[in-house]
C-alpha cells in the first residue's frame, strides 16, 4: 500500500487535477474458488480508489494574444502596440499561479507523500517554484502530460 493516502497532482498549463489515493486491503473470494476448493478464504488483494480533491482551470493559458492586445473585436490588421513578449509573460504568470495552487493544496491536505506529473516543457520551472517545505514530501515528479490519461492507469506511471 505504497500510495495509500498520497496525493496525486496531474496538470498542464491550462488544467490541474488533484486526487487522493485510497488503498484498502480486500479478499477476492471468486479467484480462490477457481484455484483451490480446499480453502475458501479468498486471495488477498488491494482495492485502489482515486478520490477527486480539486480541479483547477486556467483559462488565461487558452487565450490568444491577439484577443488580449486588440481593443476591438475583429480588428485584425491594426496593431495597438508592441507585443513585448506577452506570451512568455502570460505563461510565466500562469505557472506562478499553478505553483501557488499546488503549494496551497499540499499545505491544506498535509499528505505524508505526494506525486506530480507536469509537461516536460515547464516541469523543471514548476518544481523550482515550489517552496522547499512543499517539496519535502514530493516522492516522484514526472515530466509528462497525463491530464487525459485514464484515472485507473495514472498510478502505473509512478510505480
Amino acid at each position: 500500500m505504497k500510495f495509500n493516502q498520497a496525493i496525486l497532482v496531474i496538470g498542464n498549463l491550462s488544467h490541474l487535477t488533484a486526487y487522493r489515493v485510497i488503498q484498502t486491503p480486500a479478499m477476492d473470494r471468486q479467484e480462490t474458488s477457481q484455484i483451490s476448493h480446499t480453502r475458501h478464504q479468498g486471495t488477498p488483494k488491494i482495492n485502489t480508489q482515486m478520490q477527486l480533491i480539486k480541479e483547477f482551470d486556467y483559462n488565461e493559458a487558452r487565450q490568444k494574444t491577439s484577443d488580449l492586445v486588440s481593443d476591438q473585436a475583429g480588428n485584425f490588421n491594426n496593431a495597438s502596440g508592441e507585443n513585448h513578449n506577452l506570451e512568455t509573460e502570460m505563461a510565466k504568470r500562469g505557472l506562478n499561479k499553478i505553483g501557488d495552487d499546488i503549494k496551497e493544496l499540499i499545505n491544506t491536505e498535509s499528505p505524508e507523500s505526494w506525486y506530480l506529473a507536469f509537461p516536460k516543457q515547464t516541469h523543471q520551472q514548476l518544481v523550482a517554484l515550489l517552496p522547499a517545505q512543499t517539496q519535502t514530501n514530493l516522492k516522484k515528479s514526472l515530466p509528462l502530460d497525463l491530464i487525459k490519461t485514464d484515472k485507473a492507469k495514472l498510478l502505473s506511471h509512478f510505480e
